[in-house]
């Protein structure tokens, strides 16, 4: 190992720099393939419900609880303005409403409706064909899929320390 941390012994620095640069831009296409795989495969699966990746996303992330705007835009790692807009159409959709928020006066919570919730109900059916289809084939248990999912949090949060510090 390199003094890095990022190349096989013996090897020259930069070369390990180099190998590692690689790896990483390896990993970053294989992650952004398995989305765009991903949502195409979900946008399939959830197409007679009238509900795009982006509307799932959002309804599954207010399953349990109202939460604000600004709260589901950070818990996806989207922005604000994307997220306002789906939200938009979930509520014209009648899937969502706005609540008064008691801790702040001018960011509404947004909570499922009684058809969004069934909605949900339907897309967590769905989602285990959609496990089943990327994961069962492999044979990846849920400890691997746990260890992987730490693995690229651990590299988001890093990304996202870099980009505030």
């Amino acid at each position: 190992m390199t003094a890095d941390g990022h190349g096989s012994t013996g090897r020259s620095r930069a070369a390990g720099t180099d190998d590692f640069t690689r790896a990483f831009q390896a990993l970053v296409s294989e992650v952004f393939r398995l989305n765009g795989q991903l949502l195409a495969s979900a946008d399939r699966l959830a197409a007679d419900l009238g509900v795009s990746p982006a509307r799932w996303q959002v309804i599954a992330t207010l399953r349990k609880r109202a939460l604000t705007v600004p709260e589901i835009a950070g818990r996806l790692g989207l922005t604000r303005q994307s997220v306002q807009r789906t939200v938009n159409l979930l509520v014209s959709d009648g899937l969502a409403e706005l609540r008064d928020n008691p801790r702040h006066r001018r960011s509404r919570l947004v909570a499922l409706t009684p058809a969004g919730q069934r909605t949900m109900a339907a897309l967590r059916r769905r989602q285990v064909l959609l496990s089943a289809r990327f994961a069962g084939g492999q044979r990846l248990g849920a400890d691997d899929l746990r260890r992987l999912a730490a693995q690229l949090r651990r590299l988001r949060e890093q990304g996202r320390a870099a980009d505030e510090g």
